[in-house]
């Protein structure tokens, strides 16, 4: 990775993890936009997926671990109903700011690790397995993706059980979608 994909991925990662800690009443956009701007820059890495059943398990690692990441965050943010105007009322503290950069630490680690660390021992079980240096990339990718995914389907779960609205505001698809 260079330095410019660490900077990416790090400004990325504050300015979602900005819109959710603490209380906020997110209305629909806002919910979805973090699932929509980690698909676009997915979209690079996910047009030609590496394939090979190595590479396939590595994906599916990936997805694995974004998945659990995913269910962690939902389990360490309070939903709640405002009880003036049923609004959605969501709450994430320190404890989801520290899971996220756990992963966030997980990938940049293992990313800067592959071509500092352990760069030799990589590069050997890749050759090895036949593994397409883009499978980690593209593991990753999915790894957030799920990740962001798994979170705001958890609120929007948690917001209906709890009786609570969320404002569709300007975004017209979820409100023919809400129809």
């Amino acid at each position: 990775m260079s330095i410019s994909d660490y900077l990416l991925y790090t400004g990325l990662f504050v300015a979602i993890l900005a819109t959710q800690l603490g209380t906020r009443r997110p209305d629909a956009k806002r919910l979805l936009l973090p699932v929509a701007i980690i698909a676009g820059v997915g979209f690079k890495y996910l047009k030609a997926m590496p394939a090979g059943g190595t590479a396939h398990l590595i994906e599916a690692a990936g997805l694995g671990a974004g998945l659990l990441f995913g269910l962690a965050s939902i389990g360490l943010i309070t939903v709640r109903r405002d009880e003036a105007d049923s609004r959605l009322v969501t709450r994430a503290g320190w404890s989801y700011a520290v899971l996220w950069t756990v992963a966030l630490a997980l990938r940049l680690g293992f990313a800067y690790g592959s071509t500092h660390w352990f760069t030799h021992a990589l590069a050997t079980f890749s050759r090895q397995h036949h593994v397409p240096a883009a499978t980690y990339g593209t593991a990753f990718v999915l790894m957030v993706l799920a990740m962001i995914t798994v979170r705001t389907a958890g609120v929007i779960v948690r917001a209906r059980i709890c009786g609570a609205t969320i404002g569709l505001g300007t975004l017209r698809i979820a409100r023919r979608l809400a129809r």
